[in-house]
């Protein structure tokens, strides 16, 4: 018999199953992990990231398909990761100070990725318009398509015309590939 050994404890192992059965009925095997500086952890699976909550003990379950980008700041060691969220409103931000992301990093990358299944500029304004981003979960190909729309710097979802732009850009993506 083979044991294998993790480079994370059994307890975010315990608790990433946990949360899975809780959100999905379903389990989620950790695919990579990192410790963060102030001890605690985060973990991906095929289908979902595990951040730090407000809460000490609990970590919030994030599809994939809801992150819309992470960046690495060496020289502050702070992996950001930033969700998407509804049109108009601030992306959710989370800092995660780490040493080195390591494979986490790697996996974020990866996933967040292989969640893109459409994204299209549409110019609105001269060159600025609204990028339309088509993404699904990884894990699952029949998963559904969830729809953001990204303005560009100097255009603002309160400025007549640019909402039903932005609609209308979305309606043309969506036609134009079936979904």
């Amino acid at each position: 018999m083979r044991l294998l050994r993790t480079a994370w404890p059994r307890e975010l192992s315990d608790a990433v199953t946990a949360a899975a059965r809780q959100e999905t009925g379903g389990k989620e095997d950790i695919l990579a992990a990192v410790q963060l500086t102030n001890g605690r952890w985060v973990a991906g699976t095929r289908a979902a990231v595990y951040l730090p909550s407000d809460s000490a003990d609990a970590d919030r379950r994030v599809g994939w398909e809801r992150i819309e980008r992470a960046n690495w700041d060496a020289e502050g060691s702070v992996l950001h990761v930033y969700e998407t969220t509804d049109f108009g409103t601030p992306l959710r931000s989370t800092e995660l100070k780490v040493e080195n992301p390591g494979r986490f990093g790697q996996l974020l990358r990866e996933r967040v990725d292989a969640s893109i299944v459409i994204q299209r500029h549409i110019p609105l304004a001269g060159k600025r318009g609204v990028r339309v981003v088509g993404r699904r979960s990884p894990a699952a190909t029949d998963a559904p398509v969830n729809w953001n729309l990204v303005l560009d710097k100097g255009l603002e979802p309160d400025q007549p015309g640019v909402l039903d732009a932005a609609e209308a850009a979305l309606r043309e993506v969506r036609d134009e590939f079936g979904i």
